[in-house]
């Protein structure tokens, strides 16, 4: 009796892991689906869309693994006679179907080295120096085999306090939340087996994204790993409030009190002031955006009007760079993270990346940006990426054979490809450190 609930539960367990794998590789291989299914702006599954991509996503960059799981999960099925049922018989084929499948995603990241290469020679206007080692060797191998990988020799700052006590006391009295404080911390990350002789090191400091509503600073990505025992960078996790307790703007005061923190103090982790770049994927790359544009300007650094607050460079990753191309994103943004009762087109052009790079030119803080979009990304379409280019490009008004907005459009990236180590990870983070490394050469 027991023996033969088991071996119902197992072939129950095979069967769903069938149904959702060809479920998730359908919005792997097109967005489209995902939109249709969960982007919709009054269906009853929108509040899934993000947790939707994000399961396209882990298919797309994990599917040697889930090609391993699949198949322990055959071996256990086959094991306690699972197929002599008969759904479970049948599917067998429908798997066999999804795990070619699982291995044409990894051959798409794999090829996008090209892409990637064509990047590195647009930034360097012409053959570039650099270029993409290949991911068959034992340093990339052991990456893609541990997708959270995270080398040994790299020191942590944690949880460091950028608030003053005033502001630290304002968050409190006005939410009634005493947790409120911890969201005004940022890490920061050094390599343990830097040269002491190395002197102040340029700065990365990354925004997390989370639709301005979730999201916390715990994840040190790729690209940080990379820039960190590769090239002796600074790294810096900052996290800020969010809403719906906290409106918008607050979210960009406090990346800007970070900047005020990180301008007086970095010096003592070896970092240097004067050249801090922005990285930032989904909101978090519309905020980085927004603390380049607005540099300086009082309105958002309200009791340290004074403090320069401008940075070097931005790096956005499916970066929300455009608050008006999309209707519903514009009526979210203003009513679910702004907080306000009516969508007005003056205050989202206000708060739109691309819609600031004109005054921004005019300022003097239109700074050397990176732009990251994927194909295949559901929640923010490439689209955005590819407009901010030209406008950029435009105000820029340059003739000169590199522009100073790189963008690269990935073909089968989705929204979080660069979370865990893949092969289009470890192209993203090498095309990152080449980027970082020839703006800070250009300004040394």
């Amino acid at each position: 009796m027991l023996f033969a609930l088991i071996k119902s539960t197992i072939a129950a367990s095979y069967v769903s892991n069938v149904i959702l794998t060809v479920f998730t590789l359908v919005m792997a291989f097109s967005k489209e689906m995902t939109q249709d299914l969960f982007g919709r702006k009054t269906g009853p599954l929108r509040k899934f869309f993000i947790v939707a991509d994000t399961l396209a996503s882990a298919v797309s960059e994990i599917p040697l693994h889930l090609i391993a799981f699949k198949f322990i999960a055959w071996k256990f099925t086959q094991l306690f006679g699972g197929f002599s049922y008969t759904l479970p018989w049948l599917l067998q084929v429908i798997d066999l179907v999804t795990l070619g499948a699982l291995l044409l995603l990894f051959v798409e990241s794999w090829k996008e080295d090209a892409i990637v290469e064509e990047a590195i020679k647009d930034m360097a206007g012409g053959d570039p120096a650099d270029t993409v080692d290949s991911i068959i060797s034992a340093n990339y191998v052991k990456r893609i085999l541990n997708p959270v990988w995270t080398p040994k020799d790299i020191v942590m700052y944690p949880n460091i306090t950028y608030a003053t006590n005033e502001e630290s006391t304002e968050a409190i009295e006005r939410t009634n939340d005493y947790d409120q404080p911890r969201r005004m911390a940022l890490d920061i990350f050094k390599w343990g087996k830097a040269p002491k002789s190395s002197g102040l090191r340029p700065v990365l400091v990354h925004i997390h994204g989370g639709s301005w509503r979730m999201g916390n600073k715990n994840m040190l990505y790729p690209h940080e790993k990379t820039l960190l025992t590769e090239e002796n960078w600074i790294v810096v996790n900052i996290g800020y409030r969010l809403a719906p307790d906290n409106a918008y703007p607050t979210h960009l005061i406090d990346v800007k009190r970070a900047l005020r923190y990180l301008k007086r103090c970095i010096p003592a982790f070896g970092g240097d002031p004067n050249f801090i770049v922005l990285s930032g994927d989904s909101s978090g790359g519309h905020l980085a955006a927004m603390a380049a544009f607005t540099a300086n300007e009082p309105e958002y650094q309200p009791g340290f009007e004074d403090v320069d607050t401008s940075v070097k460079g931005v790096i956005s990753i499916n970066g929300v760079l455009d608050l008006q191309s999309d209707p519903y994103r514009g009526e979210f943004f203003a009513k679910n993270v702004a907080m306000k009762d009516t969508v007005e087109i003056d205050f989202l052009s206000k708060h739109s990346p691309v819609d600031l790079v004109s005054k921004a030119k005019e300022k003097g803080f239109l700074v050397p940006f990176l732009v990251i979009t994927g194909n295949r990304d559901a929640i923010v379409d490439c689209s955005v990426g590819q407009r901010f280019k030209k406008v950029y490009d435009q105000a820029a008004g340059e003739k000169a054979t590199i522009s100073q907005c790189a963008f690269v459009q990935l073909p089968a990236a989705h929204h979080i490809c660069h979370v865990s180590w893949s092969p289009r990870a470890l192209y993203i983070s090498r095309m990152i450190q080449i980027w970082c490394q020839q703006t800070y050469n250009k300004n040394k």
